[in-house]
């Protein structure tokens, strides 16, 4: 336990010298942002760019952070139990095995389960969504050298900045729920403690923290929400000004964030199998999750009658919807019940 301590210590110290120097850039890229969209010519265009890449490096170190962190838990997070316990575990393992679709692996003395878990849970999946975001206002700031869009792109990464260090700082109290979890577990008085408790951790671990769904489901739906986010900026955009080469790229961006929200929603189908069974249809995360993926399948078809008349600007419209049904998807979680509960 000493040595996880260490190590929360050291991830939040890092923190706390990373996220004000965020919080700055928020600040600059809001003014450069408003600069780029209300002045007639590009406001200070040069420095804005290397203003957006210092941005995309500090969240870089910072996701690199999160990275060493996680390997510290890995390697001092682990369910270790005396061997001659092992034997007794492993009965009552075999007997909430049987007849069960899933079964959860017996307890092997020689390498004890650990806790490899990915950098995007709790507060750090809104970090994972921002720095893809980041990187993805890097490639589009390189690609157009439009004024207006690279405004409404800094503005938006330094919102979520923002919302990063007023409410979702991933380094201010790392991880709180994982570790109110598993905290007792290293202050157990003794093995037949660690014992029970096994059993209540156990499940979790192999379903949820370390199952490997875990690596491919929750990342590419934060991908194709920072997609979703390019071509919220060009669909805003497109209600102004009629401009082709914007919308060309925000239409590459949906197309690549809608493959990605379809494979991470059917990846999620066989997750949820093992780890809830049959009994989780219609929770309103799922639902919430069909409607955007509905409305979103609704922008690409329209798109393509673009040049009609009229269809520009529902195009458009449908663009800007699909950005407050991700919304509503994300926080579907903390407001309704149901097995994506926070």
């Amino acid at each position: 336990m000493e040595n996880l301590i260490s190590a929360v210590e050291t991830y939040s110290q890092g923190g706390a010298l990373l996220m004000p120097l965020l919080l700055l850039c928020a600040l600059l890229l809001t003014v450069t942002g408003l600069g780029n969209l209300l002045a007639p010519r590009p406001f200070m265009p040069r420095w804005s760019g290397r203003l957006l890449q210092l941005t995309a490096v500090l969240m870089l170190l910072g996701f690199l952070g999160m990275i060493w962190f996680h390997w510290q838990i890995a390697q001092h997070a682990v369910l270790e139990l005396p061997e001659q316990l092992a034997a007794m575990l492993n009965q009552q393992l075999e007997a909430m095995n049987r007849g069960a679709t899933y079964g959860i692996p017996l307890y092997d003395p020689q390498s004890p389960p650990r806790y490899l878990i990915p950098p995007w849970i709790e507060y750090q999946r809104y970090y994972f969504w921002f720095f893809c975001f980041a990187l993805m206002a890097l490639l589009v700031h390189r690609r157009l050298d439009n004024q207006r869009f690279r405004g409404s792109l800094y503005l938006l990464l330094a919102a979520q900045l923002v919302v990063l260090y007023v409410w979702a700082d991933p380094f201010r109290e790392p991880l709180p729920r994982f570790f109110a979890e598993i905290t007792p577990w290293f202050t157990a008085p003794s093995a037949w403690e660690q014992l029970g408790m096994f059993m209540q951790l156990y499940p979790r671990l192999e379903f949820y923290y370390t199952a490997s769904y875990m690596w491919f489901h929750p990342p590419l739906l934060f991908i194709s929400y920072a997609c979703i986010t390019i071509f919220f900026a060009v669909s805003l955009l497109m209600l102004i000004r009629r401009e082709l080469e914007v919308e060309r790229v925000g239409y590459d961006y949906a197309k690549f964030g809608y493959f990605l929200l379809t494979l991470g929603m059917l990846l999620g189908y066989p997750w949820a199998l093992k780890a809830w069974g049959p009994n989780w249809w219609w929770d309103p995360k799922v639902s919430s999750s069909i409607m955007l993926w509905a409305i979103f399948s609704t922008y690409l078809h329209t798109r393509i009658y673009a040049n009609k008349k009229g269809m520009w600007y529902f195009s458009a419209a449908l663009g800007l919807l699909c950005f407050v049904a991700m919304i509503f998807t994300f926080v579907a979680s903390y407001i309704f019940p149901g097995e994506h509960s926070l």
